[in-house]
């Protein structure tokens, strides 16, 4: 699996499948089995209003997730089965352990906190959570809050983006379960809104004529784009 490939499956989940974040779960159907199974493993968690919350959805298509276990369900082979105790999905298989999202960021490679340098597909991270970033932006991560289910949301490590609510990350790292490409093949790469915003600003200000919008800028010219910038009224 590369990362667009696992992208596409997070994406898959969020479109066209109906969550709901259950602790200790990697995709199983809401079953009273699957509440009555957790509830032993992790008392303190599922409270009895939990439990009953959970149980109004039983029959209704939903599948749990919580959210390291997202991102194991897939390695693991979840395919929205609703026939299957998981989904589809096949516990601790193709070299994924089973771990907590900080025993998670222990396997990641090249961990860093500039995000500047992230790869879309990878994994980020803060301090007990762990969600996977999509590209322009945004990250597909199971939680409590806001929807209670997996979602998009924004990586305010790179600012908010309206209609989503977001948080931001404290480090990020590749899974060392996939192959990260530059690009799915045959994939054309647009820009996103944001930066297509922006270079439109640029050019109507005399700043950049707008060519080569994918190239890196050396220091030397940024310089100059900012000292174009400090002439704009």
């Amino acid at each position: 699996m590369n990362n667009y490939e696992l992208i596409q499956k997070l994406h898959d989940v969020v479109k066209n499948h109906k969550t709901v974040y259950m602790w200790g779960v990697f995709g199983s159907p809401v079953t009273e089995s699957i509440i009555a199974t957790k509830t032993k493993q992790y008392p303190s968690w599922y409270t009895t209003q939990r439990q009953a919350n959970f149980r109004k959805l039983i029959g209704k298509g939903y599948f749990g997730f919580d959210c390291v276990n997202l991102i194991k369900g897939i390695l693991w082979g979840w395919n929205g089965d609703h026939s299957k105790l998981n989904g589809g999905a096949a516990y601790n298989i193709n070299g994924v352990p089973d771990v907590s999202a900080n025993g998670m960021l222990t396997r990641l490679v090249d961990v860093s906190s500039d995000f500047f340098k992230i790869e879309v597909g990878s994994a980020v991270w803060m301090d007990g959570h762990i969600g996977v970033y999509i590209g322009d932006g945004k990250v597909i991560e199971a939680t409590p809050s806001w929807g209670n289910n997996v979602q998009v949301t924004a990586c305010l490590n790179f600012g908010s983006i309206s209609g989503l609510n977001g948080r931001r990350w404290t480090k990020h790292g590749k899974l060392p379960y996939i192959t990260y490409v530059l690009k799915e093949e045959g994939e054309k790469q647009e820009s996103p809104q944001w930066a297509i915003d922006a270079r439109n600003w640029a050019m109507d200000n005399g700043i950049s004529d707008g060519s080569r919008p994918k190239d890196t800028a050396t220091r030397e010219e940024i310089w100059r784009m900012l000292q174009k910038m400090d002439r704009v009224d």
